[in-house]
């Protein structure tokens, strides 16, 4: 091979790395392989009352400490994101939805969604995916104090006769949470 095809490849190659992890190495906006339909993971579709479309507001038992809202004052990603808010001292609470991954069994998924946080105590705003299933409960290192929006990511290989999945986002301390662009994805 000729020495300027060589260094052809190796730009190409160079590139292509450069585009997949972005000019400053830092991960991809959206992670890849298959995609795994959610409901409402942009927050578009508009509440009706106080119930937000495909999403279900859950917590510990006792008291509801959280209020769930849809907030349009600067979106990560189109023009509506999740607020959620500790309203009265709580364990936890979670905004989730439950999939049916059945035919993933077996496969690892990630789950990825832009986050920022106000006022957020040391436990921390997080992503979670739960298999419903003893060993198959993950956690994103989540955010807390103030921060601005951040593409949060979790994993879990999921056993091979899974069926259904919990995934969404937790508050497990004080404060106010976003949430915005939810994705779910096989990863390659």
């Amino acid at each position: 091979m000729n020495k300027k095809f060589l260094i052809g490849l190796l730009i190409a190659t160079l590139c292509a790395a450069c585009s997949k992890n972005g000019a400053d190495g830092a991960s991809p906006a959206a992670p890849a392989g298959e995609s795994i339909a959610i409901a409402n993971g942009d927050f578009e579709q508009p509440a009706s009352g106080d119930d937000i479309p495909g999403w279900t507001l859950t917590h510990h038992a006792g008291v509801v400490g959280y209020k769930a809202t849809l907030d349009r004052d600067g979106a990560a990603h189109g023009q509506t994101s999740l607020r959620f808010t500790r309203t009265e001292p709580q364990v936890y609470g979670e905004m989730m939805q439950r999939l049916d991954l059945a035919r993933y069994g077996g496969k690892t998924v990630e789950l990825s969604a832009m986050m920022k946080s106000a006022d957020v105590g040391p436990k921390g705003w997080k992503l979670f995916i739960n298999g419903n299933l003893p060993g198959t409960l993950a956690y994103s290192s989540g955010v807390k104090e103030t921060t601005g929006w951040q593409r949060q990511s979790v994993q879990l290989k999921l056993p091979p006769r899974i069926s259904d999945v919990t995934i969404g986002a937790t508050l497990l301390d004080s404060g106010t949470g976003w949430l915005d662009d939810v994705q779910l994805h096989v990863v390659n």
